[in-house]
């Protein structure tokens, strides 16, 4: 919900990592217009699954960027579009 310009987007993501196999680094992280997002967390559910939380606060195009190790999950980058 956007008002007078400041918007508030609280959202959450289930994504499966098939490419987390052996000893790396889950690297999480949203890119905005001009601020970076408020809130990012995430959650292993295990089985290869991570929730991702994420809350924005001007409406804008982002860009969430998930990536195990160097390699980037699949569909990673995902563009995001807060109104």
């Amino acid at each position: 919900m956007c008002l007078g310009g400041m918007c508030v987007v609280l959202t959450s993501v289930v994504m499966t990592c098939g490419v987390c196999l052996g000893y790396n680094m889950l690297v999480v992280g949203i890119a905005g217009p001009r601020v970076p997002c408020e809130q990012l967390t995430v959650v292993h559910m295990g089985n290869l699954k991570y929730i991702v939380k994420y809350r924005l606060s001007q409406a804008g195009n982002y860009v969430l960027m998930v990536k195990w190790g160097d390699e980037h999950i699949r569909g990673s980058p995902f563009n995001i579009v807060a109104q």
